[in-house]
This record gives C-alpha cells, structure tokens and sequence, in this order.
C-alpha cells in the first residue's frame, strides 16, 4: 500500500508554517482545541449561529440574504447535493477497545462522528490531538439538530481513511454529508496513523482493519452518552466508503473475497512476521458487512494479489468508484472484471491520489477536486439510501456536472 501521506502532510505543514494557529492540544480524548475558536481568524468569536435549523419544517436561506439556496427541513431530497446542507457540523470522538479477530488481543482505536447541528460551539477539533489536523468547520459537542428524514433517524456513512492517515482526513466530505443531516462515522485505524505506524505491517492487520469500520459502526448504537443521538443513528442501512488503503476495507466490506492460497504464499515469502494457518483462514470467509448498502472505494481497490481473478465479482451491492487520472489504481481493471454488476466509475481530470483525502494535488484545485467528490457522493448516497431519483441524470452520465468528470456505468 502507498505511504504518500507523510511526505505531502509535512510538506503540507511546511507551506503553512506562516499563517499556523498557536494551539494546545487537547488531551481529553476529544482531540478539541479549546485555546482558540473555530472561524479560522485566531480570534475568539462564539456569537455566530447558524440560521434556524432545528428540523422545525421551516425554510432555512444559510446563503446570505437571496444569494444563498433556501432549504426546506421538511423535505431534505430537494435540496442541492452539490452545495453544502443547511446544519452546522457536530464533532465528537472518543475511543472503545474490542478483541482483535487477527490476534486475539485487545484493540483500542479512535471513533470520529460528524453530524448535522443546530450552532456552533466555541471548540473546533484537532484530529489526531495535532494542531496540524486542526479543522475550523467543526464543532465539538455541537447541540444536535433532529433528524430531517422521513423514517425519523439520520442515515449514516461510514469511511475507512487511508495508510498513515486519520479518521479526519477525508473531513472535508465528513462535512458536507453532516450539513445534509447524515451522521458521519470513521475510525482511526491504530498501528496506521500518520503519528503511530507499524511496519513491516502483521497479516492480523488485514483483519483489524475492516473490523474497525464494523465496530465504529456498533458505536453508534451504543454511544457512551445516552442522550446524545441515541437510537436516532439508523444503522441497519449504511454506506461505506474508504481512499487508498480505506478503499481496500471498503471492497471487503462490500464481500469482496479473499484467495487464501495467494494469502499463503504471501506468508511463505515472508511478507508478514505473524502468519500462522489460523489467521490466514480468517480470510476465508471474508468480512462482508450485511449492513452495507452500497460502497464508494476511491482511489484504491483490493489487489490481484490477495483476491485472485474473481474476487471482485462477489460484491454484488452497488459501488461508485473514484480515481484520478494523474493516479492509476487499477480502476480501469477492476470495472472490466465487475461486468454485469452494479458499478459507476467516476475519474476526474488531473486527479491525483490526495484529491479524494487531504487535497493535496498540483494538477487539480483543491476546492474543485473536493467539490466534484462530494457533489457525486452525496448524489449516489442519496440515490442508495432513498431511491431518490432526482440524481439519476447525474449518475448515469446523462447530466454533466463537470466536464473534468469521465463517467462509465454498468451493466
């Protein structure tokens, strides 16, 4: 797997290095800044709100007067996927331990949650405790706005970051999902993070980590706190997606399946310092999470090496694919192998690996790339959770939404 994040974030941090906020690290386990607010000025500001956006069936202009779009809470489909929702952005993150299926041992990950809020609160987060990560469109502990949709609950997405990485680093999509009233769920995948990696990386990994995603999930029915968002999560029906190594979990997840014999030789060769016959046979079965809906791999796939030739034809739940043309993942492969299955490939015009996490591309502009993500993510969500059909055109290629966009779809 690619180890592109280090570079780019410390170039990252080099180029911003003038305008870096002073900032403490919050050591609670919310990975809040509490020295600073969350405007991006470095001033204190706790007056600004957000309209009125506590799902009372009233429209809502979030745009500034008539230059914005009107939102109507009571019918939350109408309102434009490609522009951001009419709820502030909620934040919490806490930590949960369960027993590892690779080692037996216990695993303690991070659990990050975006979700639609009614104001801003005076603390924005530092993802990972780093004041690198720190993102002012969020708001910890923000009040929950109600649920908009019409079973009453919020539906739920949940991501699956990239090798050394964080749960934050595909925020900017976090967000704009949580702005249209779905919560947004992603763990920080431990032994994998950009502070904290593990290498050369166990076989047990592979296992851990699409179960992290399946246990971040759980937590959303068991949240420590009983009166925030409990049982408003509707997580019998859930659509994941994952970018670079997330995107090999989302593929699992989705029942892509595992040939352990190529599982085998990687062991006999030596790849992984703690194979043993039982956890190669871990694989076997797969991890296919039957909550799952659909998924949204972007930029990564599950390699030959690990699936065989027909691995991927056992997904058989909608995927929308994403890749860039500057970032060759495979993608062209693996849409010719899902003949017949239900899958839409997206590829955006100088798109590189880091369009679809932390922005970080010279061939395409970081606000352009973010926006043509969530404008089709949002609109295939919707499409999959609601069968709405107001984004069909977009989907199926026949409304153009960029001309950077390459669309195919089958079957």
């Amino acid at each position: 797997m690619r180890h592109w994040y280090l570079a780019s974030l410390l170039l990252l941090a080099a180029c911003s290095s003038d305008d870096k906020e002073a900032a403490t690290a919050d050591t609670s386990g919310s990975g809040a800044d509490t020295t600073d607010v969350s405007d991006g000025s470095g001033t204190t500001d706790t007056t600004e709100a957000s309209g009125d956006t506590t799902g009372s069936g009233d429209t809502t202009d979030t745009g500034g007067g008539d230059t914005g779009p009107t939102f109507d809470l009571t019918a939350p489909l109408s309102w434009p996927f490609e522009e951001a929702g009419p709820f502030v952005v909620g934040y919490r993150h806490w930590e949960v331990t369960y027993t590892s299926p690779g080692n037996g041992e216990q695993r303690t990950i991070g659990i990050n949650i975006w979700y639609p809020a009614t104001e801003k609160t005076a603390t924005s987060p530092n993802y990972l405790n780093l004041a690198l990560f720190r993102d002012t469109d969020v708001y910890v502990d923000a009040p929950p706005a109600p649920p908009v949709y019409p079973n009453g609950k919020y539906p739920v997405w949940a991501h699956s970051h990239g090798s050394q990485a964080y749960g934050g680093s595909s925020s900017d999509l976090m967000r704009h999902l949580a702005s249209h009233g779905w919560v947004a769920v992603a763990p920080d995948h431990t032994n994998n993070l950009f502070n904290q990696d593990v290498n050369p990386r166990p076989l047990a990994f592979y296992a851990e980590r699409p179960t992290d995603v399946m246990v971040a999930i759980d937590q959303l029915d068991a949240l420590p706190d009983a009166t925030w968002l409990a049982g408003t999560a509707d997580t019998s029906r859930v659509i994941i997606s994952g970018h670079s190594f997330g995107s090999f979990d989302a593929w699992a997840l989705a029942g892509g399946s595992y040939d352990t014999t190529l599982i085998q030789q990687k062991c006999d060769s030596g790849e992984f310092p703690d194979c043993t016959p039982e956890r190669v046979a871990l694989f076997g079965p797969g991890f296919r999470e039957p909550r799952a809906i659909a998924v949204v791999p972007m930029a990564g796939r599950m390699g030959a090496d690990w699936r065989g030739d027909d691995g991927l034809r056992s997904v058989n739940i909608p995927m929308l694919l994403m890749s860039g043309s500057n970032d060759d993942v495979g993608n062209a492969d693996a849409f010719a192998h899902m003949t017949g299955k239900p899958v839409t490939w997206i590829d955006l015009a100088g798109g590189c690996h880091e369009t679809f996490a932390l922005g970080f591309c010279t061939t395409l502009n970081k606000a352009t790339g973010y926006g043509l993500v969530n404008t089709y993510a949002l609109a295939f969500g919707r499409q999959q959770m609601f069968a709405d059909s107001s984004v069909d055109a977009v989907l199926d290629g026949t409304q153009v939404v960029s001309d950077l966009v390459t669309l195919q779809k089958q079957p």
